[in-house]
């Protein structure tokens, strides 16, 4: 599987009037290494990053 799928779909149609915002994918062979994108991400959703 790449990337997040159907995942925002299928939340959407679980949870009716939930918002759903941009997600971010990490393999788990690639999360010891993607603070630098997760920080970049925060950002760019409007919370703060750490």
């Amino acid at each position: 599987m790449s990337g997040l799928g159907t995942t925002a779909r299928d939340y959407a149609a679980s949870c009716p009037g939930a918002t759903i915002a941009e997600g971010l994918a990490v393999r788990g062979e690639e999360v010891r290494d993607a603070g630098a994108a997760v920080g970049t991400w925060l950002r760019r959703i409007g919370l703060p990053a750490s």
